[in-house]
């Protein structure tokens, strides 16, 4: 709670075949308070993921919102066999509904799996009460709560449903709005109520006289940049603190450029004392900086805590201007330290802070040796990451991320730090339709996919004789494993070996089982001679079937007529990797997430029994994952295999 008095925790326990729920309370380190949720029956599990996940005590600290599953009907088969011996237990169980069982529900996709109907719930410490609150349109359901200032209700994210719904998990582009709702059950939208934009991270300054959230429009890419929005709560005014508009920031006599807001989320604490400043982490051009926003004037000023595009600040918490901030990079693991702003008489001094480290610095077993290398390859802007060995001409590995839009950044990965520890380097490259370096350059994508970005990350490589002239290797997951198997089928004597995690192969047949079938949208006006792999199944197997619509530059809301085109299919055809599969010369290590709903296990599987047809050596690595492959098992096994797999195929022996 905000005076410290009391904290929440939710305690999952298993008991026999269930998980049971609980919902604690604690005071000066003792258990006050403990609800067991699953026999009030009151709802279902409480969500307590990223998207959806809330849990917030009220400004009075009487109160909990949280949100949670809506209790479902009970059901049993037509014909059952009861006891004759217990006649009141059936009694008691009226509202059972017999044939309803076997009903199936869609939830919202890649690992949000059984998050169907999400609601507002409200404990009540003092009488003991847990009530679900009422009157939320049944179209529309709610995340990511947080209390009105006068505690007698809640703002929180409204999500439209639609006839599909359409998965949520890194995609911030469905439609939303902002809404209010009193204890008593009065429904207000306090955003432009439209289908056309998407909202997140309803947050209040520390008077509640503003309320602030992140919006862009529900359209396009999946991820892009954001406006920040804010609201007079006194009068329900609503203005525009950041534009889409890139900037140019003075800092320290020397221009910096702004590209906008990528992050999805506000922390919690993010403001300083003045009550008018918010302080934010976002992408820029393969770093994270921070900047001090004020939602007044609207001026951005960035903190000096590390080189401008180099390494990657985020701020964690706020309090009393005292920043809690961690710091990382590719070549060192995350640190942690504090930030004072100095106040001076017109504000703060955004110049002059001071750092104070909270852990130590930490560094990898001979660091000195590698560098960590950012470049301006590709149009003009900061694009590249080199990390490697100083002075070697060792194997590089070359990592398109996944996405399309998101961002290679210069912050600690496991899995790099790996790779260049046992004798490689990683070549990192932010092509077109990566976020961090303005709207334009995410946007200039749509419709070119399979083709600008394949083009970035050859001629990236090609910009350098370092690069080009090495051992080439290709690692990448997701769409980044649909670009790395168009370079090996469109360039196949230039790479060695591959590595491709859950990857995009086949995109008509991905469209019905994807949790994003809007993909597509990005897909208009790709060049036929950069196939995808086969781009045909994707359209019909992943949670997001949208995916492959808004990629190829066209609007979800057509699908039904774009289905049917044949101009639509041949052109997912033709940009589908599987189709220069007969070309691929490098040995092709593919590793499967038989969870996946983002990527489904057959557009993998599909491309390996190709890869076998042409006589191309291949091998499935299948794990018991989904789309990100992370846990312990999959991690650990993956990254070894994957070395042992470049190790094997760069090496002199295996020429």
């Amino acid at each position: 709670s905000k005076s410290n008095k009391y904290f929440c925790v939710v305690r999952e326990v298993e008991s026999g075949k269930e998980i049971k729920q609980y919902l604690e309370v604690w005071a000066d380190c003792s258990l006050v308070k403990n609800y067991d949720l699953s026999a009030l029956d009151v709802h279902g599990k409480i969500y307590a993921d990223g998207e959806f996940g809330t849990l917030e005590w009220s400004p009075d600290e009487t109160k909990i919102v949280y949100i949670a599953e809506k209790k479902v009907q009970k059901s049993e088969p037509f014909y059952k066999q009861k006891s004759k011996a217990s006649p009141q237990k059936d009694s008691v169980n009226n509202d059972i509904v017999p044939g309803k069982e076997y009903d199936w529900s869609q939830d919202w996709g890649e690992q949000l799996v059984g998050k169907i109907t999400p609601v507002l719930v409200v404990c009540d410490i003092k009488t003991d009460s847990i009530d679900v609150l009422p009157n939320i349109p049944n179209d529309v359901n709610p995340a990511t709560a947080t209390w009105i200032p006068d505690g007698k209700g809640v703002v929180a994210i409204g999500y439209t449903i639609t006839p599909r719904k359409l998965g949520l998990i890194y995609c911030t582009n469905r439609p939303s709005h902002v809404f209010s709702l009193t204890l008593s059950g009065e429904y207000s939208v306090l955003s432009k109520n439209s289908e056309q934009l998407s909202m997140k991270s309803p947050t209040f300054n520390l008077s509640g006289t503003k309320l602030l959230w992140l919006e862009r429009l529900a359209d396009g890419p999946h991820h892009s940049c954001f406006k920040l929005m804010c609201c007079n709560w006194s009068t329900k005014e609503i203005t525009t603190v950041v534009d889409f508009d890139n900037k140019i920031l003075q800092v320290n006599n020397e221009q910096l450029p702004f590209y906008g807001l990528y992050n999805q989320a506000i922390p919690r604490r993010s403001w300083l004392n003045d009550d008018k400043t918010i302080v934010l982490s976002t992408p820029q051009g393969g770093s994270i900086h921070t900047f001090a926003i004020d939602t007044e004037s609207k001026d951005i000023h960035y903190l000096p805590i590390t080189k401008p595009f180099h390494e990657c600040v985020s701020v964690l918490d706020v309090c009393n201007d005292i920043l809690v901030c961690h710091k990382s990079s590719l070549n060192k693991p995350g640190q942690l330290f504090a930030i004072k702003i100095p106040s001076i008489s017109e504000g703060y001094d955004f110049t002059n802070i001071s750092i104070h480290e909270i852990s130590p610095s930490r560094s990898l077993p001979n660091s000195d040796n590698f560098i960590v290398e950012h470049g301006y390859t590709l149009h003009d802007k900061p694009t590249t990451i080199f990390y490697g060995p100083k002075n070697s001409n060792c194997p590089l590995i070359v990592w398109p991320h996944g996405g399309p839009h998101s961002a290679s950044l210069d912050s600690f990965i496991a899995d790099a730090a790996f790779f260049v520890q046992i004798g490689f380097a990683v070549l990192f490259i932010n092509y077109r339709g990566s976020i961090g370096l303005g709207k334009d350059y995410v946007e200039s994508l749509l419709g070119n996919i399979g083709d600008a970005d394949v083009k970035d990350i050859y001629n990236a490589v090609q910009s350098n004789p370092l690069w080009s002239n090495r051992k080439l290797l290709l690692y990448g997951g997701s769409h980044g494993g649909f670009l790395v198997t168009h370079l090996s089928g469109q360039y196949p004597s230039l790479f060695k070996a591959v590595c491709a995690l859950n990857p995009v192969t086949d995109l008509i047949t991905m469209f019905g089982t994807t949790d994003i079938p809007d993909w597509y949208n990005i897909f208009k006006a790709v060049s036929t001679r950069n196939p995808c792999i086969d781009l045909l199944s994707l359209f019909v197997t992943s949670d997001i079937p949208d995916w492959d619509i808004a990629e190829g530059g066209y609007n979800y809301s057509e699908v039904d007529s774009l289905a049917n085109s044949k101009e639509v299919l041949m052109k997912l055809a033709d940009c589908s990797p599987c189709k220069n599969v007969h070309k691929v010369q490098a040995p092709t290590l593919l590793l499967l997430g038989e969870k996946d709903l983002r990527v489904p296990p057959s557009q993998g599987l599909s491309y390996y029994h190709l890869l076998k047809k042409h006589g191309v050596t291949a091998r499935v690595l299948m794990y018991n994952d989904c789309h990100p492959l992370s846990t312990v098992s999959a991690d650990m096994d993956s990254s070894i295999n994957t070395a042992l797999w470049f190790e094997k195929y760069s090496s002199d022996v295996s020429e």
